[in-house]
């Protein structure tokens, strides 16, 4: 029985591994968690003793952080968190790794985010029999580009419809994947009897702008909006002096950063590896615009 570890467990795209891994009656998963509870193995990757989890198979990275907190930092989740996985990595049986990181991640990236993923990423690069997975962002129910949207179109009600956006905004392109095809290509990893790639970038078949996005969801909640271009330095100021310090759960200054970088790739990687075409997100983004009944 292949025994796989998955970090991260509790996460959005973790608890979707870990209950599709769980169907496959030959793995035997440890879904390791900082908080105790059913179907979880209790364990704090920086503090506690490795050597506790045995012999591993297949070790799967999937925790991240979207937002820094007081307790945790982008650089000691996405970076630091690898460095211990690899000095650790003899003590449970040599596993291979598969680390989820992000589409986009760059080092030299004015995002902390972005830098701190790609640091990681270049700490599991060194290693032999590992794969660094490159999501674009994930069709997940509620997700948070969904709730921003929402968010837009429910303020510019109380503005006659008017949506205040910074300049170029709406022109930025995402390329989103759907979570069955990230966990498709995560399982075929865990399979194959060789890795044939270092990494592998996991977007869809369609990239669609902020602007196509944001009308979308307009039209889907029968709201009529008119679209307002205030100069980005200005947006700029105001988000990082007063709205990320007083309001972050509207919109804080990483995720502003990130609002104004193309995040598309070749969707042809991910298709040849499944051995077909990546799913489409227009049924997703359809339902999670649309007002419920």
């Amino acid at each position: 029985m292949k025994r796989i570890a998955i970090l991260g467990a509790r996460g959005q795209l973790g608890s979707l591994l870990h209950q599709s891994l769980k169907n496959w009656p030959e793995y035997e998963i440890l879904a390791l968690s900082r908080k105790r509870g059913p179907g979880y193995l209790h364990f704090d990757a920086r503090t506690d003793d490795w050597k506790r989890l045995g012999k591993v198979d297949v070790f799967i990275n999937v925790a991240g952080i979207i937002r820094e907190s007081k307790n945790e930092a982008f650089f000691e989740v996405h970076t630091e968190l690898l460095r211990t996985l690899i000095e650790n990595r003899h003590g449970i049986g040599n596993p291979r790794i598969l680390h989820v990181s992000v589409l986009g991640s760059n080092d030299d990236s004015g995002s902390a985010f972005l830098n701190s993923k790609a640091k990681g990423e270049a700490i599991v690069l060194k290693q032999n029999d590992a794969l660094v997975l490159r999501p674009s962002l994930l069709c997940l129910p509620n997700n948070l580009l969904v709730q921003k949207m929402i968010l837009l179109l429910d303020i510019s009600r109380y503005l006659g419809n008017r949506a205040l956006l910074p300049a170029t905004f709406p022109q930025h392109k995402i390329q989103p994947v759907m979570p069955q095809d990230v966990l498709e290509a995560i399982e075929r990893a865990v399979q194959v009897d060789a890795l044939p790639m270092k990494t592998l970038d996991l977007v869809g078949p369609e990239p669609i702008s902020f602007g196509e996005l944001m009308n979308l969801a307009a039209k889907l909640r029968n709201q009529r909006l008119i679209p307002i271009e205030i100069p980005k330095n200005l947006v700029d100021i105001v988000t990082r002096n007063f709205i990320s310090v007083w309001f972050p759960e509207i919109l804080d200054y990483e995720q502003f950063k990130l609002l104004f970088k193309d995040n598309v790739g070749d969707s042809s990687h991910l298709q040849n590896w499944l051995g077909r075409e990546p799913l489409s997100s227009t049924e997703f983004w359809i339902s999670a615009f649309s007002k419920p009944d």
